[in-house]
């Protein structure tokens, strides 16, 4: 069953830092100063953490981030700047500036918090812990507004007046070492699961997500040996396991007329790893052992805690949105059957195969024997989904998609019938990407060895998907190629690829305009070197002057 931090509590903590409203059971007296009668029991302490998870509320919206790369297209300007930053219109003024300042927002929270619990007298060990948790969460967040605008103000300590923010950036090589830094000592103070209970909930921070955040900001910013030794530590650590739960009986859909199994044994892989990548993301399994951070979800909760995804990603046959839709791109990625590069047809030639909404034969070879994780992720045209509906066959027309394909990954079909009430968590983190993180890094140190393989294949192999082939991805560049597509499919729709695209230096082959099916522009697409960083919005520089000289480094 599902462990939810206290939401009620959240709220209370808001109340001391974020300035909210108190829940009329707890109300501290509105006339006096609330760090004067707050900081005073461990439960004062707990409830105030409570309140710093609150920044992880709403990470379902990182899949807009696909939609900022090339995985996916984002058609409602009005949800998120993707639209923008896509299309290659980035400027100071046209990005929203609460992506900016709601992080520093938090991130005052945060510095409230640490500087205030030592004030309260309670278990040591436990003060420890919370102050190891709350300082994961700060870091986490210096990671998030690094990786979008590179250098930024360094604040450490709350303040009480705007001014003492309008600061020099500090430059991004020293913040990515205070982040690896408090990771690393945090680790120290945090256990490896949760048992439940008050203060014990799952889903709090562990010494595995310390880790594996460092690994992720190393692997960033090129450290590999670093990150490889980092997503080592999560592995030796012996908690997580990439989910192999999957119901078989509950992914109903027959993909016989796409793929031809050799024997019966063979149908049941590929079934098994259907039902494993797309049950993953289901409610039911929110608990499961790959999961390391996770934005969680409740329903019945009037768009305040729900996801979303299950009204934003599905067509509007289903009565989502289509607002997140995979690109053509991200369709072609995903292997053939024996985990293989395969061979795309022209756009002319889909076109063609498509023959204005009558398919011909030659237009389903495309979705002929391919990696499951298509099967399990994308709707395209006769794709069938049963959970959806039953004999719902996806069909264009009736999708509001602009590109000819709808995303199934992330939508747990058992909510899709109240808009945005979705009880599905978000992985913000899960096992899988550390063992892409540890294959990436340790490739770029020593070259594929068998570590290397046997973290790709576990991956594949929990998907039904065959191991690499070693007579083919023998050197690093070879490997480079395999792992890099491979984290674009297993990661696809949460976020990571548009931090990928530039860290790698490919964004300017990728961000390529977008097509449909029928060859027609859906959006066409610019990109220059400068957009490999955002520019402070100019909200922030109106209110920190110094954000000017970083701003005019940039290009911006």
């Amino acid at each position: 069953m599902k462990n939810i931090i206290n939401k009620i509590a959240l709220s209370f903590a808001a109340a001391t830092i974020f300035s909210c409203t108190a829940p009329p059971l707890e109300r501290v007296p509105q006339d006096t100063n609330s760090n004067s009668t707050f900081w005073t029991s461990e439960n004062d302490a707990r409830l105030a953490l409570n309140g710093c998870y609150s920044y992880l509320a709403y990470a379902y919206g990182n899949s807009y981030n696909d939609g900022s790369a090339d995985n996916a297209y984002c058609q409602y300007p009005w949800e998120s700047d993707a639209t923008t930053i896509s299309e290659g219109n980035i400027t100071p003024a046209s990005l929203s500036a609460g992506n900016y300042s709601g992080k520093y927002q938090s991130i005052r929270g945060f510095n409230t918090y640490l500087d205030n619990i030592g004030k309260i007298s309670m278990d040591e060990n436990l003060k420890k812990r919370f102050i190891a948790e709350a300082k994961v969460l700060r870091a986490m967040t210096y990671f998030d507004l690094i990786r979008l605008y590179g250098a930024v103000p360094l604040l450490t300590s709350d303040y009480t007046s705007p001014q003492e923010t309008a600061v020099v950036p500090t430059p991004e090589p020293e913040v990515v070492d205070f982040i690896i830094n408090e990771l690393a000592a945090a680790q120290a103070d945090l256990p490896l699961t949760y048992s439940g209970g008050l203060s014990n909930e799952k889903g709090r921070i562990t010494k595995g997500a310390a880790w594996a955040l460092k690994a992720r900001v190393e692997l960033d910013y090129n450290k590999f040996a670093d990150a490889a030794a980092s997503a080592k530590k999560v592995q030796e650590l012996g908690v997580y396991h990439l989910f192999r739960g999957g119901d078989i009986s509950k992914t109903k859909d027959d993909f016989s007329n796409f793929v031809d199994f050799a024997s019966t044994a063979e149908k049941q892989k590929f079934n098994q790893g259907v039902a494993n990548y797309e049950q993953l993301f289901w409610a039911a399994n929110d608990d499961n052992s790959e999961v390391i951070i996770t934005s969680q979800a409740i329903n019945n909760s009037s768009y305040e805690w729900g996801n979303g995804l299950n009204t934003l990603l599905p067509p509007s046959d289903l009565g989502g949105w289509s607002s997140i839709t995979p690109t053509i791109e991200l369709v072609n990625s995903y292997w053939d059957k024996t985990g293989h590069s395969f061979n795309a047809p022209s756009v002319t030639e889909r076109a063609s195969n498509y023959n204005g909404g009558n398919p011909n034969a030659a237009y389903f070879a495309e979705f002929h024997n391919r990696d499951t994780r298509l099967y399990a992720s994308i709707l395209f045209p006769t794709s069938p989904w049963e959970n959806a509906s039953p004999g719902y066959l996806y069909d264009w027309g009736s999708s509001y998609s602009w590109t000819g394909y709808n995303f199934r990954k992330l939508v747990d079909t058992a909510y899709l019938s109240t808009e945005w009430d979705g009880a599905q968590d978000f992985p913000i983190l899960r096992y899988a990407e550390v063992l892409l993180i540890y294959a990436e890094a340790k490739n770029e140190v020593s070259g594929p060895d068998s570590s290397v393989y046997e973290a790709i294949n576990d991956i594949r192999d929990r998907s039904g998907m065959p191991a690499v082939d070693q007579t083919v991805y023998n050197t690093k560049e070879k490997m480079r190629e395999l792992i890099r597509n491979e984290r674009r499919i297993e990661l696809a729709g949460e976020g990571q690829r548009y931090f990928d695209i530039r860290r790698w230096g490919i964004a300017d082959q990728v961000m390529k305009t977008v097509y449909d099916i029928t060859n027609n522009i859906t959006q066409e697409r610019g990109w220059q070197n400068k957009f490999v960083k955002l520019p402070y919005p100019q909200a922030a520089v109106d209110k920190n002057p110094n954000l000017g000289a970083a701003q005019t480094a940039k290009g911006y």
